[in-house]
């Protein structure tokens, strides 16, 4: 990943949320549904990803069904999480507020989703276009799975911690974005 690609990145996935965080009242499960739009997009296009390797259909169904085991298994462990923090949470509400939020007068749901899915499938056609298929994107994919499982593996643990200790909102919001941080600097 060059220069531009980490700062983009971490202007995305790191500085917005924040600012979302202290300026616009989002919490933590707004936040993460927001990561969670772009893991599910990533896992919605990795069938067009995995068009430009070289492995057998069979090979491109287990790569799939094991990524999308590790999306739902994400979503699960995030779930928990934010129920161990906050036990009174209504999910189908928060979901709700996620998608009918309003921004410049336009719930953004209409606008993010598709804004979201369109970014995806643009930095696929721009991979193309610098020549970025065979095992250069089998390493992408491959990037992806470590980095599930990392971001697994973390929400493990602050299940854990959490199970231990209360942990304040604000602090689970900058480990979070510390974390994608450095995922996002080791890519």
């Amino acid at each position: 990943m060059n220069r531009v690609e980490r700062i983009s990145s971490l202007i995305g996935e790191v500085a917005f949320p924040l600012l979302g965080y202290f300026f616009w009242n989002w919490n933590l499960y707004f936040i993460l549904l927001f990561f969670l739009l772009d893991q599910i997009s990533r896992t919605i296009f990795l069938p067009q990803r995995l068009k430009l390797i070289e492995n057998t259909k069979a090979e491109k169904y287990k790569i799939f069904f094991h990524q999308f085991l590790l999306l739902i298994l994400e979503i699960m462990v995030i779930h928990v999480a934010v129920y161990i923090h906050q036990n009174e949470i209504n999910f189908t509400s928060e979901f709700l507020n996620f998608i009918t939020y309003k921004e410049i007068g336009i719930a953004q749901g209409i606008l993010l989703v598709p804004l979201i899915l369109i970014s995806e499938w643009i930095r696929i056609k721009n991979e193309l276009k610098l020549g970025i298929f065979g095992n250069k994107q089998q390493e992408i994919i491959n990037k992806h799975k470590r980095n599930s499982y990392l971001r697994i593996s973390f929400f493990a643990i602050l299940v854990a911690l959490q199970n231990t200790f209360f942990i304040p909102e604000v602090t689970l919001v900058i480990l979070f974005l510390g974390f994608l941080a450095v995922l996002v600097y080791f890519k």
